[in-house]
C-alpha cells in the first residue's frame, strides 16, 4: 500500500437530506443519508498491491433499502462504523430487526443497510420504531481466500479461520432486536487466539437474539496492520487519529461494545476516513462505547 496514488473520485450522494456533517452528527433524526466516497486508484496494474479503498454511509429510521458499494469480485467490504439504537426490532413474522450491516446481494454486489427495527402488527403489516441507526463501511480492493461467518450473541465464541501474516478478520454486521444491545457491557467482537481466529458475542439480557457477522480475507504481500482501541466515558465523545505516515491506509472495526439503545445518529462508534487517499484515519467514540480496530497499510 506505499504506493503514490492518483484519487480517481470523490462522490457524495445524499437521498432525502443533504448532509456534509454526517459523520460529525448534523444528520438530523428521521433522515434518509447515503454517503459515498471513492477513492480508489486505476486498477489493474498488479493484483498484488491493495491501491485504495472507498468508504459508505447509510443512516434511516425505516427505510431497508441499501446503498450498493459495488462488486464483491474485486473488493472485500467490512463495518467501520455503527451508532443509534439497534435494540428495537423483531425477527418473528413482518418484524425487521435493526440493522448495521454489510451484505452480499444475489447480484454479486456488496450493500450496506443501515435502519432501525419493526414488529408485525395485529393486522399482519410492518410496523417500524422509528429508531434510527446509522452504520459505516469501509471496502478494500482484496479477495484472496474471503470467508464468511454469522454468529448468535450466546457468550460462546466460534473458530472461523486460521492465521497467517496477512490474514485480517472484520466485524461485518450487527443485528439487534428489542433489549439485544442495552447493557453497557454487551459485545461482538473478532479476536485472535492460538492459531485462530474467532467470533464472538455476548449480550445480557434473557432473550437477546442479537446477531454478529464477520469476514475474514488474506491481503496483499508487503501489508502492515495497526491495531488499536478507543473508549468514552457516558456522556462524553471523543475523537483520535489512528493512522500516521506515508501510503494507503483503511480501516474498519474488529470489536464493540456498550449499550446501543439511543435514539441518536451521533451516539457510537464511527471511523472517519480521511479527505485525501493516503491521509490519516481517526475514530469518533461516544457515550459509555468502546472500540477495537484494525488499519491496514
Amino acid at each position: 500500500m506505499n504506493t503514490t496514488p492518483v484519487m480517481t473520485a470523490w462522490m457524495f450522494r445524499c437521498f432525502t437530506c443533504v448532509s456534509s456533517a454526517l459523520l460529525a452528527g448534523g444528520l438530523s433524526l428521521g433522515c434518509v443519508a447515503d454517503l459515498e466516497i471513492d477513492t480508489e486508484e486505476e486498477l489493474g496494474e498488479s493484483a498484488d498491491e491493495l491501491t485504495g479503498w472507498t468508504y459508505h454511509s447509510k443512516g434511516t429510521t425505516t427505510d431497508p433499502t441499501p446503498v450498493d458499494m459495488g462488486s464483491f469480485n474485486n473488493r472485500t467490504c467490512v463495518l467501520s462504523g455503527v451508532a443509534g439504537n439497534l435494540s428495537q426490532g423483531s425477527w418473528d413474522g413482518f418484524g425487521e430487526p435493526a440493522r448495521a450491516a454489510v451484505r452480499e446481494s444475489n447480484d454479486q454486489t456488496y450493500t450496506l443497510k443501515g435502519h432501525g427495527g419493526a414488529h408485525e402488527g395485529s393486522a399482519g403489516e410492518k410496523t417500524w420504531h422509528n429508531n434510527p441507526v446509522l452504520a459505516t463501511a469501509t471496502c478494500f480492493f482484496t479477495t484472496q481466500d474471503r470467508h464468511y461467518n454469522i454468529w448468535p450473541a450466546d457468550g460462546t465464541s466460534r473458530f472461523i479461520s486460521e492465521i497467517n501474516d496477512r490474514r485480517q478478520c472484520f466485524l461485518s454486521a450487527l443485528h439487534g432486536i428489542d433489549g439485544a444491545w442495552s447493557h453497557p457491557d454487551d459485545y461482538a467482537r473478532v479476536f485472535r487466539s492460538g492459531g485462530n481466529w474467532f467470533v464472538e458475542s455476548e449480550h445480557h439480557t434473557s432473550t437477546p437474539d442479537a446477531v454478529v457477522d464477520m469476514v475474514c480475507v488474506t491481503f496483499p504481500e508487503g501489508t502492515e496492520f495497526f491495531t488499536g482501541s478507543a473508549s468514552a466515558l457516558p456522556g462524553q465523545t471523543k475523537t483520535k487519529v489512528i493512522t500516521s505516515g506515508a501510503g494507503i491506509k483503511g480501516c474498519g472495526l474488529t470489536h464493540v461494545t456498550g449499550a446501543f439503545n439511543n435514539d441518536s445518529w451521533t451516539d457510537g462508534v464511527i471511523i472517519n476516513p480521511p479527505s485525501t487517499i493516503n491521509g490519516d484515519w481517526t475514530i469518533t467514540v461516544s457515550n459509555g462505547k468502546g472500540a477495537m480496530y484494525t488499519c491496514a497499510k
